[in-house]
Parts: structure tokens; sequence; C-alpha cells
């Protein structure tokens, strides 16, 4: 775009000398724009120009609601699959409950056979000491 400002200088000196004060004369090229009237958008160019913008936003808008119903489906896949894990996991402890119990229940019959075993033992070493004793 070309320089203006050569173009201002002399009006405001042809303002000046058409018996204007400098101050209203700055004041007159303070309200006019630096640069051609053509350069200025028009407010349809503007209209269409937001027109566009929105639209644009609009389509953004329809893709974010695509991609929220995206996770949407995601998280309820996750959830289900969560959910089904949390069931074997419930199943597994509850095995591992019984399979804990079980094996108390065993170690208690083996240390009480044991002790048994070795009451019947000594019973019997008795019985053989007393039998060869008397003899």
């Amino acid at each position: 775009m070309p320089s203006r400002y050569g173009s201002r200088l002399r009006f405001r000196t042809w303002l000046i000398e058409h018996d204007l004060d400098e101050e209203t004369a700055d004041a007159i090229l303070e309200s006019m724009p630096p640069f051609d009237w053509s350069d200025i958008a028009r407010s349809t160019e503007m209209n269409r120009q937001f027109e566009r913008i929105d639209e644009r936003f609009e389509r953004m808008d329809e893709r974010f609601v695509r991609i929220d119903e995206k996770f949407d489906r995601i998280e309820g896949r996750m959830d289900s699959r969560f959910d089904g894990i949390q069931t074997q996991i419930s199943g597994i402890q509850t095995q591992i409950s019984s399979l804990a119990s079980d094996f108390h229940t065993m170690s208690r019959a083996v240390v009480l056979s044991v002790m048994a075993m070795a009451v019947t033992l000594a019973v019997l070493v008795l019985t053989v000491g007393v039998a060869a004793l008397s003899t």
C-alpha cells in the first residue's frame, strides 16, 4: 500500500493556510483514517466473513459432538470390561478364601494326625518297653 503520509501533510498545510489553527487541522486529520477509503471493509463484507466464521465454528462443534459420542462409547465399553474384570476378581477372591479355609482345615488335620501318630508311637514304645522289662 503506498504511503499516504505525504498527502496528509500537504492537506494539513493547506488547512492551516486557509485560516484553520494547527489544533483544528490536527483534529481533522486524526478523524480521517491514514489509508484509502476503498481499503475499509464494508459491513456486508464483514457480515459475510462473520457468517463464514460462524459456519466454521458450527462444523467444529459438530466434530466435537461426534468425538464426545466416540469417547462415550469407548467409556461404556471400558466400563463393561472393568465390570467383567471385577466380577472375575471377586470370583478369584472367593476361590482364594475357600482355598485358604481348606488349607487351614487340612493343616489342622495333618497336625492332629502327626500328633496321633506320635501318641500311638509313644504308646507302642511304652508297651514294648514294659513288655521287655517284664520278661
